[in-house]
């Protein structure tokens, strides 16, 4: 049984998700309808490297799937990729070990998020970047985002409905980066994991940050109360986009 590894870019403007979800359309959906399609079988993948929420984006998510098919790798990406709708594309496609999976086998992924900083919007970059129309103190945020990176307990940056009885919050951010390019401001965020919602929240508090609603000092103090409340907005979807999953 071979184990096959594909990277997937993906608008997720018009899908509720990566998983799957009864009546609504998902990534997960429409990859497994191309996969039997294609393999004329019924096909389920094994793993995903993480679930993406409804209008999150990606540029490198995996997924891997196992087949006994004896198709050339690059017959497998062809033929998915004809039968994908156009939002959703096989950028890579591998042949990888037997005990590869794309959620266990993680040790980073990288996510940005991109804010339209300019009194107007952007049609060009309309569902790819959350507008704000005010002025931000970009010096504020990236002195205020200093206390990210590290062994934290995120609950006060993660949905309260979320989080599970026992279930630990505790991940690690290895990088986090803020930079202007003209209009655009774009957040870096590496980290071992993330919790539901996590970097929408911590963006929404940055961005508080830089509007002068919160001081910079606030967000150690945030971070080791472990409580939702204190912590801003939920930035909205369309800002994220998963860049890359390290293994």
């Amino acid at each position: 049984m071979r184990n096959i590894k594909l990277v997937l870019e993906y608008d997720g403007s018009t899908f509720f998700g990566f998983q799957r979800q009864p009546g609504k359309p998902t990534i997960q959906e429409v990859l497994e309808k191309a996969l039997s399609g294609f393999f004329d079988r019924k096909m389920k993948i094994a793993a995903a490297s993480g679930r993406t929420d409804a209008g999150v984006h990606a540029e490198g998510q995996v997924v891997n799937f196992k087949t006994s098919s004896a198709h050339q790798l690059w017959q497998i990406q062809k033929g998915l990729n004809a039968l994908l709708p156009p939002p959703v594309v096989v950028k890579e496609i591998q042949e990888v070990a037997p005990n590869f999976h794309a959620r266990y086998s993680v040790r980073s992924k990288v996510y940005e998020y991109r804010v339209w900083n300019h009194p107007c919007r952007s049609p060009l970059i309309a569902g790819r970047a959350f507008h704000v129309p005010y002025h931000l103190n970009i010096t504020r945020m990236r002195r205020a985002a200093k206390a990210f990176p590290g062994k934290h307990d995120f609950r006060s940056f993660t949905s309260v409905s979320a989080m599970k009885k026992g279930s630990s919050c505790v991940r690690t951010i290895k990088c986090f980066q803020i930079k202007r390019q003209g209009h655009l401001i774009l957040m870096h965020v590496e980290a071992d994991g993330f919790l539901y919602h996590m970097i929408r929240n911590i963006v929404g508090t940055l961005l508080e940050v830089g509007r002068g609603k919160r001081k910079t000092e606030d967000i150690a103090a945030i971070l080791k109360a472990k409580d939702r409340r204190l912590a801003g907005i939920t930035a909205p979807s369309e800002g994220l986009t998963l860049i890359r999953v390290a293994y």
